[in-house]
């Protein structure tokens, strides 16, 4: 009775012992697999023991069976679920600044078809977009967009203006006008892949805020505010370690239709209430409708 007694327990003490160093796995070229633990291997063989085998002996296979052996196979799964189950799929924030080319649409008749290259000149500009966005999932995120464009005549051109009152004004004429817009986005990431290409889509709506310091016989600041929107397209390269490169068409608007005048102090009085109905009665407003093309870097995390 005292030696069965013995040998039970130290056959327990040894299946434990057994289940504590951990199991390996076998993987054999049939598909199926060999809970063990793996003593030892040479060139030709693999040594192992499983809970069944015989105390004091050892099971061999040959290497030409085996697929694959995968050690502590146990703890290898805990692991791989436990990284499963903190990774991220997707980058939740993502942050980008862009620069490049801004193009008015359409240009304003403010002063006749003697002004055309004028006109020509107040089209081009240049910007700078500065993008925020939260993503709730791999493909829709909801951001925040600051965009800053500004459009300036390259010299100023002399004019002769005729007031009502029979004075004659002469002087030049110039613009500098920027434009700022404060934007509410939201973003679709449509194609993620292996080659670290995606394609984006952003649009949203905002407030528009214009300022012109310009020139007309006399210095002169014009400002005004509107609703505006915009839509973009960017494709987007990775550069590693959550930096990427965007490459971004997008078209940004509306409309500026009331404004604000304040002459400077030089400005004669009758030009300046001149100048205020001439934006007052100006048909359509001034068009801010502008395409835009530039390059950025970004980052997500």
């Amino acid at each position: 009775m005292s030696y069965r007694l013995t040998f039970s327990l130290s056959l327990s003490f040894a299946f434990l012992s057994f289940f504590s160093q951990g199991q390996d796995l076998i993987v054999r070229i049939y598909g199926d697999t060999i809970h063990c633990k793996v003593d030892q291997e040479d060139e030709r063989f693999v040594y192992y023991r499983t809970e069944s085998t015989s105390r004091g002996e050892t099971e061999i296979i040959s290497h030409k069976e085996i697929r694959e052996i995968l050690y502590d196979a146990e703890k290898s799964v805990k692991r791989n679920i436990a990284a499963r189950k903190f990774r991220k799929e997707y980058e939740t924030f993502q942050i980008s600044v862009q620069a490049g080319y801004s193009w008015i649409l359409s240009a304003d008749d403010l002063y006749g078809d003697d002004f055309e290259s004028l006109y020509d000149e107040m089209r081009e500009g240049a910007f700078i977009d500065v993008r925020a966005n939260y993503f709730f999932n791999s493909e829709v995120g909801l951001g925040a967009l600051y965009s800053s464009s500004r459009y300036q005549t390259n010299s100023t051109i002399p004019v002769l203006v005729n007031l009502p009152s029979g004075k004659d004004l002469a002087g030049g004429l110039r613009h500098n006008r920027s434009l700022n817009y404060y934007a509410l986005n939201v973003a679709f990431r449509l194609d993620q892949n292996s080659s670290n290409m995606s394609f984006q889509i952003d649009v949203g709506l905002g407030v528009l805020s214009f300022e012109d310091r310009g020139e007309f016989i006399g210095a002169y600041r014009l400002n005004s505010n509107s609703i505006g929107g915009h839509f973009s397209a960017s494709f987007s390269l990775g550069l590693g370690e959550g930096f990427y490169l965007p490459a971004t068409v997008s078209i940004k608007g509306f409309r500026l239709s009331t404004f604000d005048l304040k002459p400077s102090d030089e400005m004669d009085p009758e030009l300046a209430v001149g100048l205020q109905d001439l934006y007052d009665n100006l048909e359509g407003g001034i068009n801010a409708n502008r395409l835009q093309v530039g390059l950025g870097l970004g980052f997500a995390f």
